[in-house]
C-alpha cells in the first residue's frame, strides 16, 4: 500500500510538473507570437484567441483572423507547427518543417471589373471572367485546408506544398532549390532552383465557368472550347515551346480533369530571373492524367 501511494504521489508531482511547465511555455510562446506579429502589424492586423504546445513539441494558434485595409479579412481556424522545438537555434533551418493550416476561410468580392485592357487587346476578353461571376457560380469564398513540409539536405532544400480547395479543386507544388542552410543567407543570397512541379486537380470550377463564358457569348460549350483552343494555337505557334505544353492545354480544356506543369532548368536558375528566362532553357513540360 504505501509504494502504490508513493508512485501516485510521484505521478501527480510530475503531471503537475509538466502541466506548469507547458504553461510557462505556452505564454513564451505567446509573447514570442506578440513580439513577432507587431513588426508587421503596419501591414496586416492579426488576431488569434489561443497560442498553446502539446507535450509532443507541436505548437498551435487558433482561430487567427487576418485583415489588410481593402481586402477581406482571411480566418484560420488552426496552425500547427510540427516538432516546434528544433528552432531552438534561430541560426540554422531544422532538417524537416511540417506545418498545417486548417479550415482557411476568404470571402470572394462580389465585384465585376471589365476586363483588363491587355487581356482585350490579347483577344482572350471572351474567356475572362469577373468575381461577381464565380459568386453566382456557387463560389462566394474559399474554403481550404494546407500543409506543407520543408526538407533540407546538404546545400539543397525541398519544399512540398499542398492546398485542398474543395470545391475549388486541389493544387500540390514540390520544389528543389539550392541555397545555403543558414536562414539569415536565405534573405540575403540569391535563391537558386533546380527542379519544380505544379498540379491542378479539377474539382468542376472549370466545367461550370466553361459553361457560363459559353451562355455569357451566346455559343455552344463545344464551340467556346474549341475557339480557346485555337486561339492559343495561334499565339503559343509564335513561342518556341515543348509539344506537350499545347497538347495537354487542349486536352485540359476539353475535358478538364488534372494538369501538371514540370519545369527542370538546364542549370539552376535564381528565382527573379525565372520570369526572364526561354520556356526553351526552362524544361518547360506539361501533362494530363491521360497522358501520364
Amino acid at each position: 500500500m504505501q509504494i502504490k501511494k508513493i508512485i501516485f504521489i510521484t505521478t501527480m508531482i510530475l503531471a503537475a510538473s509538466l502541466g506548469s511547465a507547458k504553461a510557462y511555455i505556452d505564454h513564451q510562446l505567446g509573447v514570442e507570437l506578440n513580439r513577432s506579429l507587431k513588426s508587421i502589424a503596419k501591414r496586416v492586423t492579426i488576431d488569434y484567441s489561443e497560442v498553446s504546445t502539446s507535450l509532443l513539441g507541436s505548437a498551435y494558434i487558433r482561430k487567427m483572423h487576418l485583415s489588410m485595409p481593402g481586402y477581406a479579412p482571411v480566418l484560420i481556424d488552426t496552425i500547427t507547427l510540427y516538432k516546434a522545438y528544433q528552432f531552438y537555434n534561430p541560426k540554422k533551418l531544422p532538417q524537416q518543417i511540417s506545418i498545417a493550416i486548417q479550415g482557411v476561410q476568404f470571402p470572394i468580392s462580389d465585384t465585376a471589373t471589365p476586363a483588363p485592357i491587355l487581356v482585350s487587346a490579347l483577344g482572350y476578353a471572351p474567356y475572362y471572367f469577373t468575381l461577381k461571376e464565380l459568386r453566382h457560380l456557387g463560389y462566394a469564398r474559399i474554403n481550404a485546408n494546407i500543409d506543407i513540409e520543408l526538407k533540407h539536405g546538404e546545400k539543397k532544400i525541398s519544399l512540398w506544398g499542398a492546398i485542398n480547395g474543395r470545391a475549388w479543386g486541389e493544387l500540390t507544388l514540390s520544389t528543389d532549390l539550392t541555397n545555403s542552410l543558414v536562414i539569415t543567407s536565405l534573405l540575403t543570397q540569391p535563391i537558386q532552383l533546380t527542379a519544380l512541379t505544379f498540379s491542378y486537380t479539377e474539382r468542376g470550377l472549370f466545367n461550370r465557368l466553361f459553361t457560363m463564358l459559353a451562355q455569357r457569348n451566346k455559343m455552344t460549350v463545344a464551340h467556346l472550347k474549341q475557339s480557346l483552343i485555337n486561339k492559343l494555337k495561334g499565339d503559343l505557334s509564335q513561342i518556341t515551346l515543348d509539344a506537350s505544353i499545347l497538347s495537354s492545354l487542349q486536352q485540359f480544356i476539353q475535358t478538364p480533369d488534372k494538369l501538371t506543369i514540370l519545369m527542370q532548368p538546364n542549370s539552376p536558375i535564381t528565382i527573379n530571373t525565372l520570369l526572364l528566362t526561354s520556356p526553351k532553357h526552362l524544361g518547360l513540360k506539361m501533362t494530363t492524367r491521360n497522358s501520364n
